[in-house]
């Protein structure tokens, strides 16, 4: 089971840690990001015992993210007080929020992390490809001022906005457009697959969008992607602003200051948006041109509180398809447009917020809800999906309730229950697999933890992994014997897969509370939602290999031959002759498929007409699979066409084909094949694998610089059709 973890550091910020899809943990702790990154074992040790499948160990690293060079955070000189932060020009630029992408956006199709620093700087961090290594991707705010200086230029801000043009020369209206408050990534946004054999990466990963708050009160989103392959060395990840909506201050923002007042007008003038949320994408498609496709609308919507106050925005996105025929990425048009959805009152007089949120779609049929955290409380607001759209803003059907947070307190003859005003510095939701019903798992800095099914009849209960926590603390108490006077403190909360991570850190608490750095402990513990001990076979990205037998791997070989062989618009003429030479002899020699050996046929047959090839016995082998293809004698590798054929790096003899597994030339040498493109591997340095099936393929990066430039396009355009592992789905590493 995944045991409780133990790290020498001091958490920053409230929801401190984050757990991505790849069952990589993120924890924010000072200066640093700490990352937890499971050992995933083949079934045999290095040592050829075998590995313990009931435990798992973590690699950690960390890396420093408040070193910044003056092009990435340039000086500040002093400016007028209400342009220019102190706090944040003299703060030591700890963490104050770390959050995973979806995946799809880093290399081999990895999550990216977030990272918020207390300088208001929000800077992206993918690792390198030496282990253990990570480097910052990219700085979101640079995307601001790109974005608000076009703007000011244009003379297309608010007129809220104008008042301070008078200010562009020293540029204090761009510091505070680009300063960021928060941020969260919102899902991505996926063009629904269409009975697709090879769905394209929009479809499988989506595009991925971020949103944030800037000390100007606006709300933007920005469209995070990867770069042109020819800019990849000078900016890995291409930041973009796509739309914005600013979020002025009402007058309600406060409830205990009287209106209009010189201090609510001060104070009003302070207020910021803060713990930013995102919604599901609820997608509408359009009438299909003659080729299948149509456009395609989607709506989600991000929550922010301000003040005291809910304050909801909606993003439209349109899709349109591109011509069949053209070669861009993406192969959609896209357009959004974001305002404040007037159909969710931001009023909610009743309730004094103040976060975090957290949404959830499966509650009820043709409804979207959302938990936020409020004084003493927790509020579940259930929102239709015409209010949800932005439609009907009149008579919408938004209803909300209230769950009072208590605890009971004993003055050892009777107890009292009092509203808990601590608060919540942690917040998740998991699915219950039996009923698909969410339930809202949640905890305040006190120890303080609670669930709630998140519907109109839930109740606030105990949390069922509270359990461990306490058992964390008991033995913290009995070790310094401080009789039951231990404090458990939580700091965050994670959720993958059914899986619950909680971040907790032990104080003794009959004194005042001082710590020194030696003394800095931080405790994973994991669970189920149920309490449960955690099993590693619950997360995908440590369950062991599905390659177990040789019909699968028939199987899923075969996947790739038919896109490699098949009559498809993306490899049509597009792919090196080698590859495609490689492919059909794998056909000839493993596969059972009539068709596929069929399309084999075509394959040699075309290659034997362009290239001037004699392939007749390689064709005459294509009526039946099996058996050896003899490797080519020297005057054929030397010949007219040679190039099509494998040869021997070492030795310069042909090789032959007898397993998709390996190669062997006709001296001896033996290579492990790609399996993406069925070519041996003949050099060090020009592969990545999957660390579950130990499977090895050609990279598509690293192969160029062997000089194999056809072969590096030919890499290119399969690894964008298979860029996660043939067999068992996982993420390659270099």
């Amino acid at each position: 089971m995944l045991e409780p973890l133990e790290l020498q550091v001091f958490p920053s910020s409230y929801n401190c840690i984050s757990w991505s899809e790849d069952g990589e943990i993120a924890v924010a702790a000072g200066e640093f990001v700490h990352i937890l990154t499971p050992k995933v074992s083949s079934k045999k040790e290095a040592n050829g015992t075998t590995a313990n499948a009931s435990s798992t160990e973590w690699h950690k690293t960390r890396f420093r993210t408040n070193v910044f060079t003056i092009n990435e955070w340039p000086i500040m000189f002093p400016q007028p007080r209400d342009h220019f932060s102190v706090g944040a020009e003299q703060s030591f630029s700890n963490v104050a929020g770390v959050a995973w992408s979806p995946p799809g956006l880093g290399k081999y199709r990895r999550s990216v992390l977030a990272v918020l620093t207390s300088n208001m700087v929000l800077t992206i961090y993918a690792p390198t490809n030496n282990p253990g290594k990570w480097t910052r991707i990219a700085i979101v705010n640079k995307a601001l001022e790109r974005y608000f200086h076009e703007s000011i230029e244009n003379d297309t801000l608010s007129s809220r906005t104008q008042s301070f043009r008078k200010d562009i020369e020293d540029h204090t209206a761009r510091t505070r457009k680009s300063n960021i408050r928060s941020f969260t990534w919102i899902p991505p946004l996926k063009v629904p697959a269409q009975d697709q054999l090879y769905p394209g990466p929009e479809t499988r990963w989506g595009t991925s969008l971020l949103a944030i708050t800037n000390e100007d009160n606006d709300l933007v989103f920005l469209h995070v992607q990867q770069s042109n392959p020819e800019h990849v060395s000078q900016e890995p990840l291409r930041v973009q602003a796509v739309s914005t909506v600013s979020l002025p201050t009402s007058a309600g923002f406060n409830q205990s200051l009287q209106p209009n007042s010189l201090l609510a007008n001060a104070v009003r003038s302070k207020i910021r948006s803060l713990y930013l949320a995102s919604g599901p994408w609820l997608y509408q498609s359009h009438k299909q041109n003659s080729n299948g496709e149509g456009s395609i609308s989607a709506t989600v919507n991000v929550a922010t509180v301000q003040g005291s106050n809910l304050r909801v925005v909606i993003l439209s996105a349109s899709l349109k398809p591109r011509s069949r025929n053209s070669q861009e990425e993406p192969r959609f048009d896209l357009s959004f447009n974001a305002t404040e959805n007037t159909a969710v009152p931001a009023g909610h007089t009743d309730f004094v917020f103040t976060g975090p949120i957290h949404w959830a779609h499966n509650v009820q049929p043709g409804r979207v809800s959302m938990a936020v955290g409020a004084r003493a409380m927790v509020a579940f607001i259930d929102i239709p999906e015409s209010a949800y759209r932005g439609q009907d803003s009149e008579t919408s059907d938004v209803k909300s309730h209230r769950f009072p947070i208590m605890v009971e307190s004993r003055d050892g003859i009777s107890s009292t229950q009092s509203a808990l005003h601590e608060g919540i510095s942690g917040m998740t939701i998991t699915m219950a697999p039996e009923s698909e019903m969410p339930t809202l798992h949640f905890a305040s800095v006190g120890g303080y933890a609670a669930v709630l099914p998140l519907a109109a009849t839930g109740e606030l209960s105990t949390a069922p992994w509270s359990d461990k926590v306490e058992d964390l603390r008991d033995r913290f108490d009995i070790d310094r014997d401080l009789g039951g006077l231990a404090i458990a403190r939580i700091w965050g909360l994670a959720s993958l897969q059914g899986l619950i991570a909680t971040a907790v850190t032990l104080q003794a608490g009959d004194m005042i509370e001082y710590r020194i750095n030696a003394e800095d402990r931080l405790s994973i513990v994991f669970s189920t939602a149920d309490g449960q001990p955690a099993n590693p076979e619950n997360l995908a990205c440590l369950r062991e290999s599905p390659i177990s037998s040789v019909d699968f791997a028939r199987e899923r070989r075969d996947h790739v031959l038919q896109y490699i062989l098949g009559n498809h618009i993306e490899t049509k003429d597009a792919l090196s002759p080698k590859v495609l030479y490689a492919a059909a002899c794998c056909a000839i020699v493993q596969s059972q498929s009539a068709e596929l050996l069929a399309h084999a046929r075509e394959v040699l047959e075309r290659l034997s007409a362009n290239g001037d090839l004699d392939l007749s016995d390689e064709i005459a082998r294509c009526s039946d699979s099996g058996g050896t293809i003899e490797a080519r004698p020297a005057e054929a590798l030397n010949g007219p066409g040679g190039e099509t054929f494998e040869k021997c790096e070492v030795c310069d003899a042909g090789i032959a084909w007898h397993s998709a597994e390996e190669a062997r030339c006709a001296t001896g040498h033996v290579f492990v094949r790609c399996n993406m493109t069925f070519l041996a591997i003949q050099e060090p340095g020009i592969s990545k694998f999957c660390p579950k099936c130990e499977i090895e393929y050609l990279d598509e990066d690293l192969v160029g610089l062997a000089g194999h430039v056809d072969i590096q396009e030919t890499c290119k355009i399969l690894s964008n059709a298979f860029d996660t592992c043939v067999y068992c789905d996982g993420k390659l590493r270099a």
